[in-house]
């Protein structure tokens, strides 16, 4: 705002000399003779126009100009915040009034996914979809996104069928191999599933995301074996102690690496747990959606200790101890799919970020 008063008063201050200046200079008159300068006019003009200007724009301007007002103004969200909806707001008003734009409504969809507002995200991306009638890949890829973020079992419905289209037109789409990756993750096709993270992988990137990447390709070698035939050195279940060794505590995790959890499942349903079956460790948001973090291991390793970390992040950059609600669950998939199916064991647990040491998730619960 000080850059925009220093200009405001340089462009007063020429405004008066346009103005003023000729009423100091003498002027000829119809004979050609000079007459004199009217000094008094342009004294008069000098002081008028800066006042008039301050007047009117103090007057008709909406510039909250003091403090409070202007955090009041910003809104909860702050300052930076209110521009942004502000912003989607009015671009949407316009794209309403302009439906053929879609660009503007590629960028609204984005905006949206920034502000968490997943539900006007879709039908941002779906007007763009629809416009470029699918052969636009980032908004294709934008549409399918924001189905699977408002409704994660669309993974196995169209937003699935969408990804692996998105990789029939660019195979080096590093968002179409990620998402193309999660969807057959969830359909239990691992071969797949690794064979577009270790292409994602190879494409490079920041040392987080080959991190996740790194995480993601390692248990499914651990559960189906690698790639290259060799055999896997991840184990399936615990290690024993000797009987002349005392068993070996597990290790906390430091202070900001993870959430260390101890699963166990109640006395009443320890006989219903098949031995060798595939077990969830998912965190996921409060407010409902797709998990946010998940970890695939055996039901023969419980009881288990484990701590989740963004490692174990879903999408990249998700920090977990960053999710204001969080809820973290186990559960023995009789179908070995991610997807909940009926007669799966489960437990759950709310995240309590105040907590120190490990959280006890008990499996005490039959989907139904």
């Amino acid at each position: 705002m000080t850059v925009f008063i220093v200009l405001a008063a340089l462009l007063a201050a020429l405004a008066v000399a346009l103005v003023a200046w000729p009423l100091f200079r003498p002027h000829p008159d119809a004979e050609g003779s000079a007459v004199g300068a009217s000094r008094a006019a342009a004294v008069a003009v000098a002081v008028s126009i800066p006042l008039l200007a301050f007047i009117a724009y103090f007057t008709l301007s909406d510039w909250p100009w003091n403090p409070q007002a202007r955090a009041q103004a910003a809104g909860p969200g702050g300052a930076a915040s209110a521009p942004l909806e502000q912003m989607a707001s009015q671009l949407e008003d316009r794209l309403s009034r302009e439906k053929g734009d879609s660009e503007g409504w590629k960028m609204l969809g984005r905006t949206y996914v920034v502000m968490g507002n997943f539900p006007k995200a879709l039908t941002a991306y779906g007007q763009a979809y629809t416009l470029t009638s699918g052969s636009d890949t980032e908004a294709l890829l934008g549409y399918a996104e924001a189905r699977v973020l408002v409704n994660e079992a669309d993974f196995e419905g169209e937003a699935g069928q969408l990804f692996e289209r998105a990789l029939e037109v660019e195979p080096n789409n590093p968002k179409a191999l990620w998402y193309a990756g999660l969807a057959a993750y969830r359909k239990q096709e691992l071969s797949t599933a690794r064979a577009h993270w270790t292409a994602l992988r190879d494409l490079g990137g920041p040392p987080e995301i080959m991190q996740v990447l790194d995480q993601r390709i390692g248990e499914i070698d651990a559960a189906i074996g690698p790639a290259d035939g060799t055999v896997a050195t991840a184990k399936t279940q615990p290690a024993q102690a000797a009987p002349d060794q005392a068993p070996v505590e597990p290790q906390e995790a430091a202070a900001g690496e993870g959430i260390a959890l101890r699963i166990e499942v109640a006395p009443g349903l320890a006989g219903r747990v098949p031995a060798g079956t595939t077990m969830f460790v998912l965190a996921r948001s409060g407010t409902g959606g797709p998990p946010l973090a998940a970890v695939r291991r055996s039901s023969n390793e419980l009881p288990l200790d484990i701590t989740l970390t963004d490692a174990n992040a879903m999408i990249p950059g998700t920090s977990l101890k960053q999710v204001e609600s969080l809820s973290l669950v186990a559960r023995v998939s009789l179908t070995g799919r991610p997807v909940a199916s009926p007669g799966d064991l489960y437990g759950e647990v709310r995240y309590d970020p105040a907590s120190s040491g490990r959280i006890k998730l008990t499996i005490d619960r039959v989907v139904e």
